[in-house]
């Protein structure tokens, strides 16, 4: 949860908001909650869980960020044959490098992330096939 101060018409607000979502977040100011929608990300959001369905569709293996955080290394290119337990990258976390694995053998169809970018949870890092 992040705090904000806000001046606005003159008048100082206190504003926490959590992010609930790819798109959803929860603001309080003073006393009052409300959820807000980004609608850009929400319609992103969509789209990349419509484009995981359709990858598991075709037998593809999609490896997943479990918590969020930034991707520091990639240790593997697409095309590249991978084994089951095999260190695709390394994901930063609460100062923790984290690998993550290939969760069985196959080929590296897809890379989804770059290097300094920062992921959240759920977010697709890898296809394989």
């Amino acid at each position: 949860m992040r705090k904000f101060k806000v001046n606005l018409s003159g008048k100082t607000y206190f504003a926490e908001v959590e992010k609930v979502a790819d798109y959803l977040y929860r603001v309080k100011v003073n006393d009052s909650v409300i959820e807000v929608e980004v609608e850009e990300a929400k319609i992103r959001s969509l789209k990349k869980d419509e484009r995981v369905s359709k990858a598991l569709d075709l037998g593809e293996k999609v490896v997943k960020a479990v918590i969020p955080g930034n991707i520091t290394k990639i240790l593997v290119s697409e095309e590249d044959a991978v084994r089951a337990g095999d260190t695709l990258l390394i994901l930063e976390a609460m100062k923790m490098e984290n690998e993550i694995v290939a969760p069985s053998s196959g080929k590296v169809k897809e890379i989804r992330v770059e290097e300094g970018q920062r992921v959240e949870t759920g977010d697709v890092l890898v296809v394989l096939e």
